[in-house]
C-alpha cells in the first residue's frame, strides 16, 4: 500500500513551483465559476444582489417579495407629511395623497436592473456592492390631489395685475399694474416627490416673479393718446357736406381701451358711434329691398333683392379716432357701405319655390259683409307665408289674435247649438281651405278639428275649425323644398295656392259612409245678460248628427309613403232653450258670453 502511494506522489514531486501555482489558480477559478453559476441559477427568478429602489435594498428577493417590500417601505415613506413653504407661507402636504407607487412596474424595473449585459450580471453576482444600482420607483400622480395642491399654492402666490385705464369725464385715469408670483407645478411636484422618497420633513417651493401683461408705462401711453383724443371736437364730413361734429364728452364716452400686444389700443364703441353718427347721414342712405316671388300662371319667378346703403361704421371708427388722435385738422370723412337685404336673392333661389304644387278653393256660402271682410283679412295675413322643409305651419301663430285693433269685424261663430256674434267670424272658412291644400298635397296634418255642425258648402269630413287660444290647424312641410302660400279671393270664393317643387306625389282619398246617426235634442244654455227669470227658445235646423271618416293614401313616385284617416263628429242641431238669471234649467250645456 505504501508503495502505491509513493508512486502516486512521485509525478507531483516532478512539477515545479510555478506549475503547482497554476494548478491551484485553475482550481480556484473553477470553484468560483461553479459558485457564480450556482448563484446565477439560484437567483434566476429573483432581483439581482445590489439592486435598490430609492435606497431600499431589494437585491436577492423573489419578485413577489420585492413587490411587497417596495409597496410597504415606499408607501410608508410617502405617508410622512412634508411641509411646503411658499414665500414664507407654509402648508402641509401628504405625498401619499399625491403619489401612488406602482409596485408591479417598479419591481419589473428592479428585476431588469443589472441584466442588460453578461458583464453586468456577472458583476452583480460576484461583487453586488461594487456594482449596485439604485432604481427610481414608478409613481402615478392623482389628478384630483394635484388640482387641490395647485389651489393651495395659488392662494399663497400673488396674481399679476395689468395696469388699467378708464375715463372719468374727459380725464383718463390710470390704475398702476402689479407684479405677481408663481410656482412651477412640475418643479414643485418633483420636489415633493423627492422629499417623500428621501424622508425630508420640509421643502421650499421655488417662486418666480411674473410681470403684468400690461405695464403701468404702457397704460400711461394710452392715457396720453386719450387726452389728445378728447382735447377738441371732431368735425364730420360726408362727401362735400358738413354733417355735424363729435364733442369731446361724446368721444370720451365712446372711447374703449382694448388690450393688444402688451398695451392698450384706443377704439370707439361701434354701436354707440353708429347711434351718434347715424342720424347725421340718414338722408343719404337707401333701404335694401328683400328678394320676393312673382307668380305668373302656375310658375314662380324670383324677383331679385337689392342692396341698400348705410353708414360705414368701421370706416367711421378709424376716421373719427384718426382725426382725434393724429396731428392735423380734426375732420373725419365718413362714408357709406352696402347693406344687404335680410332675404337675399340667393336665399330665395335656395328655397326651391318654382311652380304650383297644390291649389284649393272653397265657396263662401251665404255671408255677411263683415264675414267676407274677415276672410279677406286673414287671407292677407297668410299671403306670402313660406314654410321651410321640416317646419310646421300653425294657423293661430301666422294669423294671430282676431281683435278689432288688428282690423277684424264682428261676424258669427258656432257656440254649442247656436250661431252667436263674435269678432273674427269667418275664420273657419280660411282654416278649411288651408286644410284641404295640405290634404291634397299629402302633407302630415298635426292638428285639425271639425266644426260642431256639418256645413254643406265644405267637403264633407274635410272641414277645419280654429279659435284663438283654443283649437288650431297645424301641418308640416315634409317635402324637400319650401312651400310658398299665395292667396286670391272674391266676395264668394277663397283660394289658397301652394308653390314649391313637385316631388312625384299623388294623393288618393276615399270618404266612408255616415255612421252613428244622432237625433236632434234640445240644448240648454245660460245667458247672464238675459232679463232676470226669462226663458226663450231658439229653433235649430233639426239636422241629424253623425260621424264620418275620410281615408287618405299618399304616394311618392308610385310608392306608398303615408296612410292616415280623419274622423269627424258632427252634432245634431235641435232647439236651444236659453235661461236667464234666477231660473232653474234642467242642465247647462254651454254659457253665452256676456254683452
Amino acid at each position: 500500500m505504501t508503495e502505491i502511494a509513493a508512486r502516486l506522489v512521485r509525478p507531483i514531486r516532478r512539477l515545479g513551483p510555478l506549475s503547482l501555482t497554476a494548478v491551484c489558480l485553475v482550481v480556484l477559478v473553477a470553484a468560483a465559476g461553479a459558485t457564480v453559476a450556482v448563484r446565477a441559477y439560484t437567483l434566476q427568478g429573483s432581483v439581482l444582489p445590489g439592486v435598490r429602489v430609492a435606497g431600499v435594498d431589494v437585491g436577492g428577493l423573489s419578485r413577489p417579495d420585492a413587490r411587497g417590500r417596495i409597496e410597504t417601505v415606499i408607501g410608508e415613506r410617502l405617508g410622512q407629511p412634508v411641509e411646503v413653504a411658499v414665500s414664507g407661507k407654509a402648508f402641509t402636504v401628504n405625498p401619499s395623497h399625491l403619489f401612488t407607487v406602482d409596485a408591479t412596474a417598479t419591481e419589473r424595473l428592479a428585476f431588469e436592473s443589472a441584466r442588460s449585459s453578461f458583464l453586468d450580471r456577472i458583476g452583480a453576482l460576484v461583487a453586488p456592492f461594487a456594482a449596485g444600482q439604485d432604481v427610481q420607483p414608478v409613481l402615478s400622480v392623482n389628478p384630483t390631489a394635484r388640482a387641490a395642491l395647485a389651489r393651495e399654492f395659488t392662494k399663497r402666490t400673488d396674481r399679476a395685475a395689468s395696469a388699467r385705464i378708464s375715463m372719468k369725464g374727459t380725464e383718463p385715469t390710470v390704475v398702476p399694474g402689479r407684479l405677481g408670483t408663481r410656482v412651477d407645478q412640475a418643479t414643485l411636484l418633483a420636489l415633493i416627490r423627492d422629499a417623500g422618497l428621501r424622508g425630508l420633513p420640509a421643502i421650499e417651493a421655488p417662486v418666480s416673479t411674473v410681470a403684468p401683461a400690461i405695464t403701468t408705462a404702457a397704460a400711461e401711453r394710452a392715457a396720453a393718446a386719450a387726452t389728445t383724443a378728447v382735447s377738441a371736437p371732431v368735425a364730420l364730413r360726408f362727401r362735400h357736406h358738413e354733417v355735424g361734429e363729435v364733442e369731446p364728452r361724446t368721444i370720451a364716452r365712446l372711447l374703449r381701451f382694448e388690450p393688444q400686444g402688451g398695451g392698450y389700443q384706443l377704439v370707439l364703441a361701434p354701436k354707440g358711434l353708429e347711434r351718434k353718427l347715424g342720424p347725421s347721414v340718414d338722408r343719404f342712405t337707401k333701404k335694401p329691398v328683400d328678394a320676393s316671388f312673382r307668380v305668373v300662371g302656375k310658375r314662380v319667378h324670383v324677383v331679385k333683392g337689392r342692396d341698400g346703403t348705410t353708414l360705414d361704421v368701421t370706416g367711421a371708427q378709424a376716421a373719427v379716432l384718426g382725426a382725434a388722435t393724429e396731428p392735423g385738422v380734426r375732420v373725419a370723412r365718413i362714408g357709406m357701405t352696402a347693406r344687404e337685404p335680410r332675404f337675399s336673392t340667393h336665399d330665395a333661389r335656395a328655397l326651391g319655390i318654382r311652380r304650383q304644387v297644390s291649389t284649393f278653393t272653397t265657396d263662401m256660402g251665404v255671408s255677411s259683409s263683415n264675414r267676407i271682410w274677415n276672410v279677406h283679412l286673414m287671407a292677407d295675413y297668410i299671403d306670402g307665408t313660406i314654410i321651410k322643409p321640416g317646419k310646421t305651419f300653425s294657423f293661430n301663430k301666422v294669423v294671430g289674435p282676431r281683435t278689432p285693433e288688428r282690423g277684424f269685424r264682428e261676424g258669427q261663430m258656432i257656440l254649442g247649438s247656436l250661431l252667436v256674434p263674435a269678432i273674427g267670424g269667418g275664420v273657419c272658412q280660411t282654416a278649411t281651405t288651408l286644410f284641404n291644400n295640405a290634404f291634397e298635397l299629402g302633407l302630415p296634418v298635426k292638428e285639425r278639428h271639425n266644426h260642431s255642425w256639418y256645413i254643406s258648402h265644405y267637403p264633407i269630413g274635410r272641414d277645419a275649425t280654429v279659435s284663438w287660444g283654443g283649437p288650431d290647424l297645424k301641418f308640416k312641410n315634409d317635402l324637400d323644398h319650401a312651400i310658398l302660400i299665395k292667396t286670391s279671393y272674391t266676395d264668394s270664393t277663397l283660394t289658397f295656392s301652394f308653390y314649391g317643387t313637385k316631388q312625384g306625389r299623388k294623393v288618393v282619398s276615399t270618404t266612408g259612409p255616415q255612421t252613428n246617426f244622432r237625433a236632434p235634442q234640445a240644448s240648454y244654455a245660460y245667458d247672464p245678460s238675459a232679463p232676470k227669470g226669462s226663458t226663450r227658445t231658439v229653433a235649430g235646423s233639426h239636422a241629424q248628427g253623425f260621424d264620418i271618416i275620410v281615408f287618405r293614401k299618399v304616394y311618392e313616385h308610385g310608392k306608398l309613403v303615408r296612410k292616415d284617416s280623419f274622423t269627424s263628429h258632427y252634432v245634431a242641431v235641435g232647439d236651444t232653450i236659453i235661461y236667464g238669471p234666477g231660473t232653474h234649467p234642467p242642465r247647462i250645456d254651454f254659457v253665452l258670453p256676456s254683452i
